[in-house]
């Protein structure tokens, strides 16, 4: 019996073999609409909390194109060079207005360095190679431990001209644990460290050029590894058919049905009135990703698995305002690894897989396969 996350029914597939996906980088998107008409928004609020939750399609596109909602910044200025505290307040993630928009632009300069199709190639090698010295036929794998994290995070830093790769990827693993703050000193403590480690590694680049470097790959750490460790739970638990199904077609679909990325949070920035309900200047919307991605107004039998299905696109990497601008990077970094293991692997259908109970994303904590 497969364990899914608390919020979502047991998986349901559906049969499909359509030819592989183009995995060439998509044209640069368009310039997001307009703000849409929020009279029609329907919000609800936790009586516990007092934040909004939007949950529609068209009601979270509404306001993640809406400028007058921001993220929440990063409450760190000041922060000695090389802390996660300094990160926090140097990357475009937790900055707002024409701040962001800078930090933003040398982020897309530095995705120049990571060709999709080559991260690709790149990743499906080193996957082989670790998979080569994991052990030998019928030994057991653990994909989260071995392949999830380090091999995107050591490919990507190779592109990205550090030397020493494997340390490079353990900095930005350690670093992606602390990103989005918290309680537990330890993980401080541990990300400072790492901050500091990969800022020298990255000698030789501006201060503006490392930062914009460790963005790229702490942003795309754990997400990725949710990605990556989605998709072959998908798979190993479907029909016969799933053999079948191009991992591209697997990827997009999970992120529609099992986003690694579940919500986005906006902070209001002036008074807004959304479908009758007033929404005051600091006041948290948070915007199911989950809830959007399987809006029935949307998708046809959202709750059903199929590689195949057709229409909008899931709403996992952003919209509007604030769009990822390194999905296609992203959507290589895992497609390299699933390749990898279903070429070198067998999974196991019907094993427990247990998810972090306490990340904001959904990321298995153990994920195993067999070398054959």
């Amino acid at each position: 019996m497969v364990r899914m996350p608390p919020d979502r029914d047991r998986l349901k597939v559906a049969s499909m073999t359509n030819a592989e996906n183009d995995t060439e980088a998509p044209a640069p998107s368009p310039a997001p609409p307009p703000p849409a008409p929020l009279s029609a928004v329907a919000l609800s609020r936790s009586a516990e909390t007092g934040e909004w939750l939007a949950s529609r399609y068209a009601d979270v596109e509404a306001i993640l194109a809406d400028h007058r909602f921001e993220v929440p910044a990063a409450d760190d200025a000041g922060a000695a060079v090389g802390t996660i505290s300094w990160l926090r307040a140097s990357v475009s993630r937790f900055a707002n207005g024409g701040e962001h928009e800078r930090r933003r632009a040398r982020v897309i300069e530095q995705l120049r360095l990571l060709d999709p199709g080559e991260l690709r190639a790149a990743v499906f090698q080193r996957t082989g190679a670790v998979l080569s010295d994991a052990g030998r036929r019928g030994d057991r794998i653990d994909v989260m431990a071995r392949l999830a994290r380090r091999v995107p995070m050591s490919t990507m830093a190779a592109m990205l001209g550090v030397a020493d790769r494997d340390l490079a990827a353990d900095a930005a693993i350690a670093i992606a644990a602390g990103y989005f703050g918290g309680p537990d000193e330890r993980i401080r403590q541990a990300a400072d460290a790492a901050t500091a480690r990969l800022v020298s590694l990255l000698d030789g680049v501006d201060m503006a050029g490392r930062v914009a470097r460790i963005t790229l790959m702490v942003q795309a750490c754990d997400a990725t590894a949710g990605l990556i460790g989605g998709a072959l739970h998908v798979l190993q638990d479907a029909p016969e058919s799933g053999a079948r199904w191009p991992t591209d077609a697997v990827l997009g679909e999970v992120l529609r049905h099992s986003p690694p990325v579940r919500a986005s949070r906006r902070v209001a920035r002036s008074p807004v009135e959304l479908g009758g309900c007033q929404v005051s200047v600091g006041d948290v919307v948070v915007c199911s990703v989950d809830s959007a991605n399987r809006d029935p107004a949307v998708f046809d039998q959202p709750d059903r698995f199929d590689p195949a299905r057709t229409g909008p696109p899931s709403l996992t990497f952003g919209y509007g305002v604030r769009p990822c601008p390194g999905q296609p990077q992203a959507l290589m970094l895992a497609a390299g690894v699933v390749d990898g293991v279903r070429e070198r692997c067998a999974l196991s259908p019907g094993e427990p897989v247990e998810y972090l109970p306490s990340s904001p994303l959904r990321i298995p904590q153990r994920l195993e396969v067999v070398l054959r």
